[in-house]
């Protein structure tokens, strides 16, 4: 995704759960940068030593030393002390592991063992399906595995349509006219944030979202003022069985319906990012969209007629897909990137004639201008770069532009870009004036809250993007930007 970060931790292996899963894994590793194969596994013969009972049980941190660069010995070491759950340092002993079965891997590419290097890349992707490490070693040896799909826990029974029986009602919708976003027959400004909640961020969300929690957070935002908050939705999460079938997980769904009665209840208005971190290995999005088409239609259909509901983001930062992100190579063309986006924009419309469609890019929005009702775009730097964009955009473009995330975070032992809350409200208080100054859409915030991180990892700037605190606490950016 962007200076955020979309992020997951589900394991796979033979599972289509995960393979939709490593898709993702790509803006989680820009997320780090800016604030989103094989074949069946081998059974792995060590070369290591066993070490006697004795050894195992006094086996310590400090053995770690002694044995990294011996992998197979390295590795026999953190299994003994993942087993006692002991603790060497901040990084956890999985990572630790992680790393080195993936540099054993590397070795033996080296030395010409093609098939040894496949099963320990494929044991370190096992333990963390969220890097990319082992992934991107794994396509380059053609190793990767085909998907398994889901067993599914219904019959498969002919889908009703989702959508609510009554009408929907145009009048009650954010519409556009002279590229001004218009409800009734008044102005609507787009300000607000993107938003997760801040137990349960990234690919936690819809899983793990808590209700009573989310629904304290909307009132925070609310009370704040906001007009908007913008939203992603994971496909693996919320559908059971193979993507075709479009089976929906009715308990990841509550927590959408809850969603928008919220956004209701708050006169808040909800963008709604849809194809969240997709696959883009096993059955790639751009190249293979027919597999997700079903599911995108069950999600158009269910909420076309919500008049919380003000666009539809087809995408979260699809550009860098096709290389927009200067430090990311580039997974597909532009030419396949757009033909998706021409593709995924009028089934949208098909099924939902009535809200608006944008596309959130990373970079430069005018390529979506053909298929879009309005430009989104992101940024990271400060805000006499935004001047240049907005000024550089929207002499080209023939429809409005949304600064659709820009954020800063707040994190005082960030290694190499250190910052503190007074900063981050000066930085974001500038920026946001760039944006009211070229009278354009709006803005939204990354993020609305600081984020926990998950449960033994620990803490980076990601987690501190929020404008408010973990423990809703406000920062000086919300005094800064709404005056309390």
């Amino acid at each position: 995704m962007s200076t955020s970060s979309k992020k997951l931790v589900v394991l796979f292996l033979g599972s289509i759960l995960l393979l939709v899963t490593l898709a993702a894994c790509a803006n989680a590793d820009l997320a780090a940068t800016d604030p989103t194969e094989l074949p069946a596994p081998a059974v792995v013969v060590s070369t290591a030593t066993v070490m006697p009972t004795a050894a195992v049980a006094q086996t310590s941190c400090a053995d770690l030393n002694t044995t990294w660069g011996d992998w197979p010995a390295t590795v026999q070491v953190l299994d003994t002390l993942i087993d006692a759950n002991e603790t060497c340092g901040d990084e956890p002993l999985l990572s630790k592991k992680y790393a080195a079965l993936y540099t054993y891997g590397t070795e033996l590419e080296g030395l010409g063992n093609l098939d040894e290097a496949a099963v320990q890349y494929l044991l370190a992707f096992e333990i963390d399906g969220t890097r990319r490490e082992a992934l991107n070693s794994l396509k380059r040896l053609e190793s990767l595995p085909e998907p398994t799909p889901i067993a599914c826990t219904t019959d498969q029974a002919p889908l009703p349509d989702p959508a609510p029986a009554e009408a929907a009602n145009p009048a009650s919708f954010v519409r556009m006219e002279d590229n001004k976003l218009m409800i009734e027959d008044r102005h609507f400004a787009v300000w607000g944030a993107n938003y997760y909640p801040r137990n349960a961020p990234w690919y936690r969300f819809l899983a793990e979202g808590d209700v009573a929690e989310i629904a304290e957070e909307f009132a925070i935002m609310d009370g704040a003022g906001f007009s908007t908050i913008r939203i992603f939705l994971r496909y693996e999460i919320l559908f059971q069985c193979a993507p075709e079938d479009a089976i929906p997980n009715e308990e990841a769904f509550a927590l959408v319906d809850l969603l928008f009665d919220l956004a209701d209840q708050h006169d808040i208005k909800l963008i709604v990012t849809l194809n969240d971190l997709p696959d883009k290995t096993f059955r790639p999005l751009y190249t293979d969209w027919a597999h997700y088409d079903n599911q995108t239609v069950y999600i158009v259909r269910r909420y076309r007629n919500e008049s919380a509901l003000l666009a539809w983001d087809v995408r979260n930062e699809g550009d860098i897909d096709y290389g927009a992100h200067p430090n990311l190579d580039a997974e597909f063309t532009v030419v396949e990137v757009i033909d998706w986006l021409a593709h995924i924009t009028a089934l949208v419309r098909e099924h939902d004639p009535h809200h608006l469609i944008t596309a959130g890019w990373w970079g430069d929005p005018l390529v979506t201008e053909p298929y879009v009702d309005f430009l989104s775009f992101h940024h990271w730097e400060d805000a006499s770069k935004l001047q240049d964009r907005f000024s550089e955009y929207a002499a080209v473009a023939t429809k409005p532009l949304l600064l659709q995330e820009v954020g800063y975070h707040s994190f005082a032992t960030a290694p190499f870009d250190a910052r503190d809350e007074a900063l981050q409200a000066l930085l974001l208080a500038e920026a946001v004036q760039v944006s009211q100054n070229n009278n354009q859409l709006g803005w939204l915030a990354w993020t609305a809250f600081d984020f926990s991180p998950d449960l033994g990892a620990p803490e980076n700037f990601e987690h501190h993007f929020g404008l408010w605190r973990n423990d809703l606490t406000p920062k000086l950016v919300v005094e800064e930007l709404f005056g309390g």
